[in-house]
């Protein structure tokens, strides 16, 4: 049961990174796009 737990935690913690890495990527996309 524990296991399962922190496999879990673990899992949303990457998807969370990913969300975070994505997001940054699409701002940086969208400045360039509104500033060129």
């Amino acid at each position: 049961e524990k296991t399962d737990i922190q496999r879990a935690n673990k899992v949303r913690s990457t998807k969370g990174l990913l969300v975070h890495v994505f997001g940054k990527i699409a701002a940086a996309f969208i400045y360039l796009i509104f500033n060129s």
